[in-house]
Order: C-alpha cells, then sequence, then structure tokens
C-alpha cells in the first residue's frame, strides 16, 4: 500500500487546481526555426602547429605563451586552425581565444593548466555566477571574439584534483561571493567590482564572453576546479560530442547563460553538478544586462552520473525562453532530474519549454519546479513559469518525490502540461501547489 501513497496524493492535488482543458502543443517551441539560424563556423585552411618542447627536460614547461603567440599568428593572418600536438601540454595561466581560429587538440594531446593563482592575473571581464566583475582569467577565455572553436580528440585537463587546486577555495569564498551579490543589488559599477588577488572567486574553466559564431566539438574536459564551459551573451553556439568527467562540487557541464542560438547535441557529461543549466544572471545585474538565454536546442546526451539533470535557473532574472529538449539519457542522477528553479527576488521568466523522451535510472526528485530556492532579500520579484510541456518520461526509481511543482499564490505556475510519464519506486507524496491551467495525460506513479 506504501508505494500507491504518492499516486493517490497528487490526484487530490490535481483535483484542486484549475483544470482548464489545454492542447498538447508542440507549438511552443519552433525547433525547426531555432535550427536554421545556428551553423558551425568555417575557418581558413591555413595550419599553425605549435611544437612539442623536445629539448626541454621539464615536464611543467609553460606552453601558454607558444599556444597564444600561434593563436595570435593565425587570427592576424585570416584565420585558420591552431594545432596542439599530441603529448603534455601544460600552461602556466590563460589561453585567450581570437576571432577565426580553431583551437585544434590532435588525438592524444592533454592540456593541462596550473592552478597558481598569480599566472591568471590582471583580472578580466566575466560573469561570476550571475553577476559581472573583474576576476582571476578563466583558464580558456575570449571576449568579443567572432567565429572561433575548440575541437579535436584532445583532453582539457582543469587539473581539479591537484593538491593546492582553486577547488579549496569554495570553503574561502562566502564573504567574497555576498560582497559580489551585494555589487549586484545596489548598482555599483561594473568597473568598481574588482576582485583577483586578496579573493576567493574561482575562475571557470572555458568563459567566453560576447561572442558570435562559436563551436565546441570532440575534446574531453575533466577536473575543473569551478563552473566548465560558460558561453555568455553569445549568440550561434554549438557543442557537438564534447564529453565531460568532472565530479567536483560547481562541476556544471554547460551553463548557457544570457544565450541565443543555442544547440547541445551528441555530448555526454558525467558531473558534480547540473548535467546542463541555462541560466540568465542573477537579480538587478540581469535586469540591468536584460539579456535572456533563447532559442535552445539540447537532444541526444547521455550521462553515467550526475548532480541535477537539466536545470532552468537558478539565475535567470534575464529570462528564459524558447527552449527545446530531447533524447536525454541519465544514469544516477543525485538530486533533481528536471528542475525549474528561481526565488522572489530572481523576477524574469522561463517560458515556452518543450522537453520529451528522457530516460532515467534512478534520481531524488524526477521534475521539480520552485519559486522559493535558497535565500532570498525582499521577496518582491517572484518569476514567471509558464507555457511548459514534458512529456515521454520514463524514470525508473526516484527516491524522493516523482512530482513537486510549487507555485506562489501571488504568482502561479501556468499553462503546464504533463503527457506519457511513468515514474516508479517513489518514497514521498508528490506535490502539485498554486498551479493554473494544467493537463495530464497519462501520467503514472509507482
Amino acid at each position: 500500500m506504501k508505494n500507491i501513497v504518492p499516486f493517490i496524493l497528487i490526484i487530490l492535488f490535481l483535483s484542486s487546481c484549475n483544470q482548464k482543458k489545454l492542447e498538447i502543443n508542440e507549438s511552443i517551441v519552433d525547433v525547426e526555426s531555432i535550427l536554421q539560424n545556428i551553423s558551425a563556423p568555417e575557418f581558413a585552411d591555413r595550419i599553425f602547429r605549435v611544437d612539442i618542447q623536445n629539448n626541454n627536460n621539464d615536464s611543467l614547461f609553460d606552453y601558454k605563451t607558444l599556444i597564444n603567440n600561434k593563436i595570435t599568428e593565425c587570427s592576424e593572418s585570416g584565420g585558420g586552425k591552431v594545432i596542439l600536438p599530441s603529448g603534455n601540454l601544460f600552461c602556466k595561466g590563460s589561453i585567450i581565444l581570437k576571432s577565426n581560429v580553431n583551437l585544434h587538440l590532435e588525438e592524444g594531446t592533454v592540456l593541462t593548466f596550473s592552478q597558481d593563482p598569480k599566472y591568471y592575473l590582471p583580472v578580466v571581464l566575466v560573469r561570476w555566477e550571475g553577476t559581472e566583475a573583474y576576476n582571476y582569467s578563466p583558464f580558456i577565455y575570449a571576449k568579443n571574439q567572432k567565429n572561433i572553436a575548440i575541437s579535436g580528440k584532445g583532453t582539457i585537463d582543469g587539473n581539479g584534483s591537484a593538491e593546492d587546486s582553486f577547488r579549496k577555495w569554495r570553503s574561502m569564498q562566502k564573504k567574497d561571493q555576498e560582497k559580489l551579490r551585494e555589487m549586484g543589488r545596489n548598482g555599483i559599477p561594473v568597473e568598481n567590482r574588482i576582485f583577483g588577488e586578496g579573493h576567493f572567486l574561482r575562475p571557470q574553466l572555458v568563459h567566453l564572453l560576447n561572442c558570435e559564431n562559436v563551436l565546441f566539438e570532440d575534446f574531453k574536459l575533466i577536473d575543473g576546479a569551478f563552473w566548465l564551459m560558460q558561453p555568455t551573451y553569445c549568440n550561434n553556439v554549438i557543442f557537438r560530442g564534447v564529453r565531460v568527467e568532472s565530479t567536483f562540487i560547481n562541476n556544471d557541464g554547460i551553463d548557457i547563460d544570457s544565450d541565443t542560438n543555442v544547440l547541445v547535441e551528441d555530448c555526454f557529461f558525467n558531473t558534480g553538478d547540473d548535467f546542463i543549466a541555462i541560466k540568465s544572471g542573477r537579480d538587478q545585474d540581469a535586469w540591468r544586462v536584460n539579456k535572456p538565454s533563447k532559442n535552445i536546442v539540447i537532444r541526444n546526451c547521455k550521462s553515467e552520473i550526475c548532480l541535477h539533470g537539466i536545470s532552468f535557473g537558478s539565475e535567470m532574472s534575464g529570462g528564459i525562453d524558447n527552449v527545446f529538449v530531447e533524447n536525454l539519457t541519465f544514469g544516477k542522477i543525485r538530486q533533481m532530474g528536471i528542475q525549474f528553479k528561481s526565488n522572489k527576488d530572481r523576477g524574469g521568466y522561463i517560458k515556452n519549454i518543450l522537453i520529451k523522451n528522457i530516460q532515467i535510472d534512478s534520481v531524488g526528485d524526477a521534475i521539480s519546479f520552485t519559486n522559493q530556492y535558497h535565500s532570498y532579500e525582499g521577496g518582491n520579484s517572484p518569476s514567471e513559469f509558464k507555457n511548459i510541456t514534458i512529456e515521454n518520461i520514463n524514470c525508473k526509481v526516484a527516491s524522493n518525490r516523482a512530482i513537486s511543482i510549487i507555485g506562489l499564490p501571488e504568482m502561479p505556475i501556468t499553462n503546464v502540461v504533463l503527457k506519457d510519464i511513468s515514474i516508479k519506486n517513489t518514497s514521498e507524496p508528490s506535490e502539485i501547489i498554486n498551479v493554473k491551467n494544467m493537463e495530464w495525460e497519462n501520467v503514472n506513479l509507482n
């Protein structure tokens, strides 16, 4: 009898909702229209090869300058491919991508980064957890560039498993984290938000800012200390065939952050945090920037283990719109599977979302919506969730709740469709509260 309880209680909650009939309508997201605006960058046939320094007996020889010089030479020559040859290449500092350059890692190449903070100065403009600031340079960085790529069968090693990794800063970052968020709320000019030396905000592994026509293809990425791949304010971005093995805390596979026209396909993510997160900035600072994440297709990706599956938010104050997700396969998700998360300070919206064909072996909560994620101040700007369809979900075990959709009395979640959903072996009752206009069809729990 215990296994039947969650199913009975969800029917009671659903019966209390406004059960206005909605059409199951996939036209809420025009996938073909999105894909028509996404294409891979093309590069000239020129080749610029970084030579292995065989005469150097130091395994920690610094390739940073050699690689950056080749990137600059390639870009200034009209573009082409900069090849990193098979072998171990160590960098004491950041690689800076430039327009019309494809940074290509040959099979057998391992590009590893130092963990010494002094090599990531001077500070550069970043968006750190949704708020703009000047911080240590990300390990691979680009700003205001066009037609760039990272490709090849090689490996990018964030070196997060090193004894003195930036990862240890997570336990030291709270003061700086709170200071930056306060700066964002109070509208402190970005040029005055200076972190870096003496501060403890971890740098991203790959962070692109305001770039156009971007390709990430085929490489493997391991052991980051913080967010792994974060394009921000970018347009026309493709992730294809990328493999991530990085299971430390805050290791999101991809953070799509105020980007437009994004395709993620045929990728693999074993991560210590979100499999993929879609974001658009935090609170007042994101309202100032006013750039949503929109026109996004995520398909045919897999994971063996992650903390969360596909996540929307929580930094989403610029809005999230027009997202299509299909054919994701998960092994173990330790907490939330399909997650929409915000709080009463965020504002913004999550709308026009279609998610279909998701397979999950085990998860904590399979489907979760909340407008009260973590702490908030004031609570006068709840986010709007509307026009969300989730269909054809098959989950073998949800160790906590199958479904938790909790809106606010002052801001109900609106126009939700659940169709062809099977979630087995749940232990807690599902909850659906403050939802307006909901349709469900063939929803089976336990």
